[in-house]
């Protein structure tokens, strides 16, 4: 069934597929702003997980991040809590738990040793738990049946991190932007360059909440260009999406909701300082259409 208006395929993946052959392709496109699956790992999975990460000693139990700090692991804080995200004078701070080819990719590397060590944290924290990790990649799987899907290697067989934890305290807050291995970070050294499309694979693990208001991602209809690329950097394109009429869509997500969208669009997430931190799991797609393969990144 054809759309007639700029809108979000969902809310399973049968019912999205009994509309559409390959949903996939029509995110790559642009033609749907967003795929959402709703429940694709289960809400109670998401509680028992957050209990878990900060029994692990790798997170900090309420919003304010100044708080049970003697709690953690200081070998995980050291590891995860990346310099340069957490100036130690601020209190807007985000852990990362994984290996960022976008912080980290101008060190090859640096950045393979990193996803080396994401794989042994992963298998370590699931191997006896429910993995939302592989919820993600078997919705990809589903939702792209031309495909096959991996997670991004090098020619040498060395994998990248296959999802990243982010972990946003203080109202931690993403401006208008757009993601791209090609196009922003210029990444040619990597087989992910390759890929004409970037999209991503966000899975809700915890919404932080105030006043019944949550943070949530908003995905605007224009793709990343040069004309619209001052007024990122000016910090004007909220007020130049008004004067051009861009639509847009707010995605609203509950705990063990999983949505897909095309990262060249410009997106942002409002932050709301509630009393727990937003926990998102997340995941960079690359996608050609005469390519068989797709590779997930983190």
């Amino acid at each position: 069934m054809p759309l007639t208006t700029w809108s979000c395929l969902e809310p399973n993946v049968e019912t999205i597929l009994a509309a559409e052959a390959n949903p996939i392709a029509r995110v790559a496109a642009g033609d749907v702003a967003a795929i959402i699956l709703r429940q694709a790992f289960p809400a109670d999975e998401c509680r028992s997980l957050v209990r878990y990460l900060i029994d692990q000693g790798l997170m900090f139990e309420t919003g304010d991040n100044r708080v049970d700090e003697n709690s953690l692991d200081i070998g995980h804080v050291d590891r995860w809590m990346q310099q340069g995200l957490n100036p130690a004078e601020s209190s807007r701070k985000r852990i990362d738990l994984g290996a960022s080819l976008g912080n980290f990719g101008q060190d090859k590397e640096d950045f393979l040793r990193r996803s080396a060590e994401a794989h042994e944290l992963f298998d370590r924290l699931f191997a006896e738990r429910a993995n939302p990790i592989t919820a993600i990649y078997d919705c990809l799987r589903r939702l792209a049946p031309q495909n096959r899907v991996a997670t991004a290697y090098e020619p040498d067989g060395r994998q990248y991190g296959p999802a990243i934890f982010r972990i946003h305290y203080g109202g931690y807050t993403y401006g208008p932007h757009f993601d791209s291995v090609r196009l922003r970070e210029s990444r040619s050294g990597y087989a992910v360059h390759k890929y004409e499309r970037q999209m991503a694979g966000v899975l809700c693990v915890q919404n932080s909440t105030i006043n019944a208001v949550t943070a949530q991602g908003i995905v605007h209809r224009q793709f990343w260009n040069a004309d619209v690329d001052p007024k990122l950097k000016e910090g004007t394109f909220h007020d130049y999406a008004q004067e051009q009429d861009i639509e847009q869509v707010r995605v609203e997500l509950e705990p063990g909701d999983l949505y897909f969208f095309n990262t060249g669009l410009i997106h942002e997430v409002p932050g709301v300082p509630g009393d727990l931190p937003r926990i998102v799991l997340a995941t960079f797609i690359g996608y050609s259409p005469d390519e068989e393969e797709i590779m997930v990144w983190s």
